[in-house]
């Protein structure tokens, strides 16, 4: 795999990355058949909030993603709810799936479907990173009483479904997974420019941007 088209998919996806949630009650069995590194796709479009807090339901979907577009700009009543919606179809990988005590969170990365070989088939350093930030976020937040305007009818109606399934707990996807010891380990800055890719570039304004990328994504 040439190393420009991993620039590219990596240029595109990780810049201005910013995390969003959406909680539901799923069926134990159906959150068992999820893989680490698996790709799925979302045949719906997806209802996502910026807001996030602890949870009275058995599972968390914590969705990175640069293309979640934020639905108070078409309705402002919606803003409450931090409302964010993801264009269907949609593809996400599995980054993570993190259990404590009988809550789960199911970290995935969304990217664009033209990439999909590139993130079946490599990890990168970056993908760490936010698997490592994921968890210690989960961590904090289990910790915080539920958001009540999260429990909303309205709003539990929108994100009851599971994502990347359907109803009876079967894939819109072919089930595909990596194994982590045969995938590609690709090393990249945790920057998001193509230039900051390559560490001989680095500028004090760059280290400043990965700082704030972080801190932006899981504040």
């Amino acid at each position: 795999m040439e190393h420009t088209q991993i620039e590219e998919a990596y240029n595109e996806t990780f810049s201005g990355l910013t995390m969003y949630y959406r909680d539901c009650n799923l069926n134990p069995n159906y959150i068992a058949k999820y893989n680490n590194f698996q790709i799925i796709q979302e045949r719906g479009f997806t209802d996502v909030s910026s807001f996030a807090a602890g949870l009275n339901t058995n599972l968390r979907y914590a969705i990175a993603t640069n293309k979640a577009v934020n639905m108070a700009q078409v309705n402002p009543d919606v803003q409450k709810y931090g409302f964010h919606l993801i264009a269907a179809p949609s593809c996400y990988k599995v980054l993570d799936i993190y259990k404590i005590g009988d809550q789960t969170q199911i970290l995935l990365l969304h990217f664009d479907e033209k990439f999909k070989a590139i993130f079946e088939a490599s990890t990168s350093n970056i993908e760490e990173k936010v698997i490592g930030m994921g968890r210690d976020s989960f961590d904090k937040k289990t910790q915080m009483p539920p958001n009540a305007i999260l429990n909303e009818i309205e709003w539990k109606q929108r994100t009851e479904f599971p994502i990347g399934m359907s109803d009876t707990g079967n894939f819109f996807l072919n089930s595909t997974s990596v194994d982590k010891t045969q995938a590609t380990t690709t090393k990249a800055q945790t920057t998001t420019t193509t230039e900051t890719l390559h560490t001989d570039k680095k500028t004090k304004s760059k280290i400043t941007e990965k700082k704030s990328f972080w801190k932006r994504l899981f504040g």
